[in-house]
């Protein structure tokens, strides 16, 4: 049973709401890095100084993001301590495409050289750690090659989702 498993429990007050809060910084984090995304790779050239504002002004906070994660892990073996957690799981993905594939500018600049990655030497270990993990491993294949498989024609996995709505 994997309910409650990878969350402190309820009487852990102070870990179980720092995990929350890492959560919630990880929802920072994804929106903070696609804006960037947007602004590095599909800002239309015509609008030069919109896209430079957008990749400066986004691509600083993904810096500011990535140095908080980094000065977190300097103490800490995952997000919340010596437990493997969700927020572990929840922040993974986007620093992994930042260091890793990552969005690749027109001009061949790819965000890890851009962002200078290799400088987050304690999120790095610690992505490498969870990157060793063979259920990390088998999560990350859902999206490898492409950020998001159901929108590549040429992958037949998802196209019995294609153009199907949720009944709500």
């Amino acid at each position: 049973v994997k309910y409650n498993k990878f969350i402190p429990p309820k009487e852990e007050i102070e870990k179980r709401a720092s995990c929350m809060n890492w959560m919630n910084w990880a929802q920072v984090q994804a929106f903070v890095t696609g804006n960037y995304g947007h602004f590095f790779v599909y800002a239309p050239d015509n609008e030069v100084g919109a896209r430079n504002y957008g990749v400066n002004r986004y691509g600083m906070e993904v810096q500011r993001l990535c140095s908080v994660l980094d000065q977190h892990l300097a103490n800490n073996k995952y997000m919340c301590g010596d437990q493997y957690t969700i927020a572990d799981m929840a922040c993974l993905p986007w620093f992994d495409l930042l260091r890793k594939q990552g969005y690749h500018h027109k001009d061949g600049v790819k965000t890890m050289d851009f962002l200078r990655m290799k400088q987050y030497k304690h999120a790095n270990r610690w992505a490498d750690m969870l990157c060793e993990r063979p259920e990390v491993q088998r999560g990350m294949l859902v999206t490898r090659g492409h950020p998001k498989p159901w929108l590549n024609p040429d992958d037949t996995r998802f196209s019995h989702l294609k153009g199907k709505k949720s009944k709500m």
